[in-house]
């Protein structure tokens, strides 16, 4: 297994992965498979390339992408102390095996490594309470909910806001497996 930042010739890795995820676990994700699906190529090498502001954090056993997160950084000058982690999967095989535990300390380890990056935010669905206890394993706490986030056509669907602080993040404090 091996961690990496993704680029542009992975792009096709990731948006294997990400249709994968939308297909398997819909509501998790603010897109939908078909939205996704009419994206073109163009799209996810965008979504891929590494810049100051962004990066894309991938697991690999051997030469499959099984896990993956996403790093941007706010750009305003008020919030450029904030960062938010998004789209994170790890495939249905993989799970269970603390890999997106590991996926995610490398992601807050690149993430606040970043000069004056002081906050990393993410937004988690409410009824996904596995995820919800992954993120407090590793420092995340709760500050709010915001009600009705998602709506897939017929039920809306609330998500939690949960933050670390950079000072919260001490990597001897964290946990090493599942």
């Amino acid at each position: 297994m091996q961690f990496r930042l993704l680029n542009t010739s992975d792009f096709l890795d990731y948006k294997r992965i990400r249709l994968e995820a939308l297909k398997t676990d819909s509501l998790s994700f603010g897109s939908t498979l078909e939205e996704e699906m009419k994206r073109t190529d163009e799209y996810f090498k965008n979504k891929v390339t590494m810049t100051t502001q962004h990066f894309v954090m991938g697991l690999y056993d051997s030469d499959k992408l099984v896990s993956v997160a996403v790093f941007t950084r706010d750009n305003s000058l008020k919030e450029s102390h904030k960062g938010e982690i998004t789209s994170v999967y790890c495939m249905n095989q993989y799970r269970n095996q603390g890999l997106t535990t590991r996926l995610l300390i490398e992601v807050l380890k690149k993430a606040f490594s970043l000069p004056d990056l002081k906050i990393v935010k993410l937004t988690v669905l409410r009824q996904n309470q596995s995820a919800q206890k992954l993120y407090i394993k590793l420092g995340f706490k709760t500050y709010g909910c915001e009600p009705k986030s998602l709506y897939d056509g017929q039920q809306y669907y609330d998500e939690n806001l949960m933050f670390i602080d950079s000072s919260s993040f001490q990597l001897n404090q964290l946990p090493n497996n599942k």
